[in-house]
């Protein structure tokens, strides 16, 4: 029987598993399979903690487990004091664009920052008030007597480690600005817009703030730097920045704007390898096709394939310390694992004991796999979504028979997941 987990976080794994999307609460509960690609990560986030990074691309086909195991880092990062930002990329939110396609992305990491008091995002306004009261008390003054001037010393004093990155003198007057206006009580702030990417003129944030610059598509990702150094220097473990759907860049249909994006990919990864950032590792999720395909995929920018394509000696193995990981399928016996946890859940969210055993369970997961379509074609996705309804029914409606719902279940055979872009619960 699966451990008792608080009501709370059952409901909210339970609802997002029936709804067939990847919950943000409970997700150890139903982890299967995963050990060595955790293992992983948590030597990442090791390293991270002491100051380097790493840069990885998770790679695995609709349904093998991206979001989930992203998803499961992130949880993890955050317990153990990380700060975490994510953005799905899409056709208007990319690496760079002509069209701001690259704030917009920076402008959705700020949006979902995330940490232990604040997992579901909004974070980096919390965060930057917190410190802004550690350094009042240091200051030794009230609020009302606070100047910006002290504001900045201490901020300048605190960070003077980032003083060799790009872009870190207005960085720094606009984070001393807010925590200034912060203090001041003041009811709109625009350093906080300068920070969060929401000036479109150089002009008026010149006139606004004294700040000369812009982030902009071309240096969102130096500001992440900036951003990593700051946490750390606030009092947390670094910067997890996680960035989904990748396979929107393979499906570009511009040769020209795939390259520039593949190009600004291969800079962050280099920058991240070669130590020249600090407390800040990322990782890129995508499909096999958006990394091998040599006609459209990372593999058709040379300089990129050249550090992603497996070693001449691993003949077959399995690497989890490379720039790629490569996410199996879970096995079927993996999937039964899965199946027990799901119905063991469901008994609990709803304080019964169902009818539906382990000899059972394997009834319905052989149907599931010899249905009309391929199985490689059934996520656990759709296995585990489709147990909870099979659960629900039996649960609400005695006179049903297991054995007459499980034969008359059927999959939809004109689903192509290689037509997806967007992966909900990939277990």
């Amino acid at each position: 029987m699966t451990e008792k987990i608080p009501k709370r976080t059952l409901n909210t794994l339970m609802n997002a598993i029936s709804s067939g999307v990847v919950p943000r609460r409970g997700l150890e509960y139903i982890a299967v399979g995963r050990k060595k690609e955790t293992e992983t990560f948590v030597a990442d986030l090791e390293e991270t903690a002491e100051g380097g990074g790493v840069f990885r691309f998770i790679s695995g086909r609709f349904g093998n487990g991206k979001s989930f195991m992203t998803q499961m880092v992130r949880n993890y990062a955050m317990d153990r004091n990380f700060v975490v930002m994510d953005a799905d990329l899409a056709v208007n939110r990319r690496l760079i664009g002509s069209r701001g396609e690259g704030l917009s992305t920076y402008r959705e990491l700020l949006k979902n920052t995330a940490y232990r008091a604040r997992p579901e995002g909004g974070a980096l306004e919390p965060i930057l008030q917190e410190w802004a009261e550690r350094i009042l008390a240091d200051i030794g003054t009230d609020r009302d007597s606070v100047t910006y001037e002290a504001v900045l010393s201490k901020v300048r004093n605190a960070a003077s480690g980032l003083s060799n990155l790009q872009h870190s003198h207005d960085f720094l007057i606009a984070i001393a600005r807010y925590l200034s206006d912060y203090l001041k009580d003041a009811e709109d702030s625009s350093a906080l817009r300068w920070l969060k990417g929401e000036y479109d003129l150089k002009s008026q944030a010149r006139k606004d703030i004294g700040i000369n610059t812009l982030v902009t598509d071309d240096n969102w990702y130096d500001i992440i730097k900036l951003w990593a150094r700051l946490f750390a220097v606030i009092g947390y473990k670094g910067l997890i920045v996680f960035l989904d759907e990748a396979v929107v860049l393979y499906k570009l249909s511009s040769k020209v704007s795939r390259s520039k994006n593949y190009e600004r990919l291969l800079t962050m990864l280099n920058d991240i390898m070669q130590g020249k950032s600090t407390y800040l590792s990322m990782y890129v999720c995508g499909t096999p096709e958006f990394i091998q395909d040599p006609n459209r995929g990372l593999y058709s920018y040379e300089a990129l394939r050249s550090r992603l394509v497996s070693g001449r000696f691993e003949n077959g193995f399995d690497n989890y310390l490379g720039p790629v990981i490569n996410l199996r399928p879970l096995s079927n016996e993996e999937i039964f694992v899965l199946l027990k946890t799901i119905r063991d859940l469901h008994e609990q969210k709803y304080g019964y004991e169902s009818e539906v055993d382990d000899a059972k369970l394997e009834v319905y997961l052989k149907k599931v796999l010899t249905g009309n379509v391929s199985s490689s074609l059934v996520t656990p996705r759709e296995i585990t979504r489709d147990l909870i309804s099979l659960l629900d029914t039996l649960h609400q409606n005695p006179q049903a028979r297991f054995a007459k719902l499980v034969e008359s279940r059927s999959v939809d055979a004109d689903r192509d997941p290689d037509n997806d872009i967007i992966e909900d619960l990939d277990v």
